[in-house]
């Protein structure tokens, strides 16, 4: 079904129909310096010698050195044409032509792909500084259309001090928490600073970030927790209407009224979970809650010999609260029908088998010694449910690392590890059933226990709930890399592998220069696949980054030597959420399209919408407003280098999968914006740089423990 969407894009006619810009061989600060194909192009037009390697332009015509060239600005193709200049020369004017227009009212900055930012005043949350909401502005061509176009976005909110560096406020702060600093409406790295700013340190004023706000003690402000979607809208159309449509301006880019209207379509099931997940006995239900309260997990976990036992560890003052825990497991507790009725998995215990520590602060001998005391039978699975002091998002980085290397000890004796944070669930009152003496935990615990529950039986092996069956059998496999800012890890967050219905296989953690051993371990995955299957239509890789030919030649040659001659798809999208071109149905009140909603924004490249509406009308579930996802497909035939043209129906299909699989997050019941390909590889590269260990045990690789 065929339905409009409103793009935050602007076309534009070029002001004039030709323009004469000067260039010169010489470097000039400030100057831009032609693309290598431009300046092939120009030296044979100028007749230079064709030794001549560079030429830069501030374009301006003033000089009459013989470097001079006007040409057309109407291009229609995009490519280099002598009766035109090159996409590529005219956006560079045009961006400095509107930097130079906004700077000199407000203050101006490039984004690190070349947008401008314009800095408009606005109040700060916090008195010592002065605020500014960032507009960015991004010139392209023929990319959503078939003409020049302005992509107007709404940023974040900033903010500056109004003390200088001088000021006796900074004067005992550490070069290392100042990051960009402004001086007369300019920004410039504060360990970058040129001599002109360094010689007026009394007018240069730090912007503020996080170090800083955490040296000088400065509490973070809550975010609004208003409908972003709509915000974003009333924020782009006000800029518009206010900067963008006055006549100084279109005197310089000659901007249309009206935002860009584009064909939308929609998935014939309306999106995700509408067409129905898999739960017990091949039974079908719209909503992952429902589903598995009334027909039970779709694979129940692998069945052996001994039962599953669980135990706790916690401090010796928490023990009041392992034995609430204990109760809402057993089923004993109003507000959760229990373990064995909601997953199906029998909740067992065994006296004296819990490990209680005294030390809070450094509770690891303590727990590692009892670990260790022959208690436990190495036949038999556990799951430890751990009362843990301190959040794994403590701002402490030494309360961090306890969470982290006790769930790593665990790991590595195979067994399944769930935290309850105490404070969160406990309270720091501490109140206690005066009969029972037991603790009394907040009230909104209970709400967590379904997502608890379908945890623990994905950490164990068995299925929460599954997609449709699909009609042939292909491969998909995600692959993120993160680095971890705090410890300055990176790591490619590996090879998670799953069939086109959602049955996981396992994953591999690399570093970022492991191709061949990525590589590898997908073509591993491969064979696994393929001697359950005997077959395989296609191999499905999502990329947190455009797939080089380098990182899939040595894929493609793999799919060789095992005799496979299948395309393989690359597609490729961020864990963020694209803010820089959104779209609008304007016929909702809340202007968010409906979920399964996606449109082309250029050769092979997509916005796809997944979220919690359909027809207007928000499903069951936590209410969110995510905006959508952009993706590039890349379909390669085996062994070939070039990037087919993918057909309609085909980007249908994988965009559908996409969507799909955001339906396959089993550490919630609630609707997931991210597909689980890109949200399991975070989810594990947050936790396992942590690690001490360089290896992580490979029974930790076929499993969800990190859920």
């Amino acid at each position: 079904m065929e339905k409009s969407v409103t793009l935050n894009v602007l076309h534009f006619e070029h002001p004039a129909k030709e323009l004469t810009f000067d260039f010169t061989t010489q470097e000039i600060e400030g100057a831009y310096k032609v693309k290598e194909k431009d300046c092939s192009f120009l030296v044979a037009k100028l007749k230079l010698p064709k030794t001549t390697k560079a030429l830069y332009t501030t374009f301006h015509h003033q000089t009459n050195n013989g470097f001079t060239v006007t040409q057309k600005t109407c291009c229609k193709e995009n490519e280099l044409k002598e009766a035109c200049w090159s996409y590529s020369i005219l956006k560079t004017y045009y961006t400095q032509a509107i930097y130079a227009y906004f700077g000199k009212q407000f203050p101006v900055s490039y984004t690190f792909v070349g947008d401008v930012e314009v800095w408009i005043p606005e109040q700060s949350g916090y008195s010592t500084c002065h605020g500014y909401h960032v507009f960015g502005l991004r010139v392209q061509f023929a990319r959503i259309t078939n003409q020049p176009e302005l992509i107007v976005y709404s940023g974040d909110a900033r903010s500056v001090f109004k003390e200088s560096l001088t000021s006796a406020t900074f004067h005992e702060m550490l070069p290392e928490v100042f990051t960009r600093v402004m001086f007369e409406n300019r920004f410039y790295r504060y360990d970058d600073m040129p001599d002109k700013v360094r010689r007026h340190l009394d007018h240069v004023y730090p912007c503020i970030n996080k170090r800083l706000k955490k040296a000088l003690g400065m509490q973070h402000i809550a975010p609004d927790q208003s409908n972003k979607y709509i915000r974003y809208f009333d924020e782009i159309e006000a800029f518009k209407n206010n900067f963008l449509l006055t006549p100084p301006f279109r005197s310089l880019l000659p901007l249309e009224h009206d935002w860009v209207n584009m064909p939308s379509f929609q998935f014939a099931d309306n999106g995700t979970d509408q067409a129905g997940l898999i739960f017990g006995g091949d039974t079908t239900h719209e909503d992952s809650y429902t589903g598995i309260k009334e027909f039970g997990p779709k694979e129940l976990i692998p069945k052996q010999d001994k039962d599953v036992v669980f135990f706790f560890i916690c401090h010796e003052n928490d023990t009041q609260m392992a034995l609430t825990v204990n109760d809402f497991m057993l089923g004993e507790k109003r507000g959760f029908r229990g373990l064995a009725n909601f997953a199906k998995i029998r909740y067992v215990t065994q006296k004296g088998l819990s490990i209680y520590f005294k030390n809070k602060e450094n509770p690891l001998p303590e727990i590692i010694t009892q670990l260790n005391d022959g208690r436990f039978d190495g036949g038999t699975r556990y799951v430890a449910l751990y009362l843990s002091p301190y959040s794994k998002w403590s701002e402490q980085e030494e309360d961090r690392a306890i969470y982290y290397r006790v769930k790593e000890e665990l790991l590595h004796r195979g067994i399944v590890s769930q935290a309850l944070e105490v404070e969160k669930t406990w309270g720091t009152n501490r109140v206690l059933d005066q009969k029972s003496k037991k603790a009394i935990l907040d009230d909104n615990f209970k709400f967590s226990l379904p997502n608890i529950a379908i945890a623990l039986l994905a950490k164990l092996g068995g299925t929460p709930w599954s997609l449709p069956q699909a009609s042939f059998h292909e491969l998909v496999i995600g692959i993120s890399a993160f680095k971890n800012l705090k410890i300055g890890k990176k790591y490619l967050g590996s090879a998670f592998s799953f069939s086109n219905e959602g049955k996981f296989y396992g994953f591999d953690v690399f570093r970022s220069d492991q191709i061949n051993e990525l590589a590898g371990s997908i073509l591993l995955a491969v064979r696994r696949y393929c001697e359950e299957h005997h077959e395989m239509k296609r191999l499905v890789i999502h990329f947190y980054k455009t797939l080089s030919w380098r990182e899939l030649a040595p894929i493609e040659k793999g799919l060789a030597e095992l005799g496979l001659n299948v395309p393989v798809v690359v597609v490729s999208m961020n864990k963020a959420f694209s803010e820089d071109i959104v779209g609008f149905d304007l016929s909702y009140a809340h202007k968010m399209p409906d979920s399964g909603t996606y449109l082309a924004i250029g050769r092979n490249e997509f916005l796809l919408y997944n979220n919690g509406f359909a027809g207007g009308v928000k499903r069951k579930g936590k209410m969110v407003y995510p905006f959508p996802l952009k993706l590039s497909i890349q379909q390669y035939e085996s062994l070939s280098k070039a990037n087919e043209s993918i057909l309609e129906t085909t980007a249908e299909e994988l965009l559908q999968q996409v969507s799909r699989f955001s339906c396959l997050y089993w550490k919630s019941v609630s609707h997931q914006p991210l597909p689980v390909t890109l949200k399991y590889p975070e989810m594990l590269a947050q936790i396992v740089p942590h690690f001490t260990r360089p290896e992580l045990p490979q029974t930790g690789k076929k499993t969800l423990w990190f859920l």
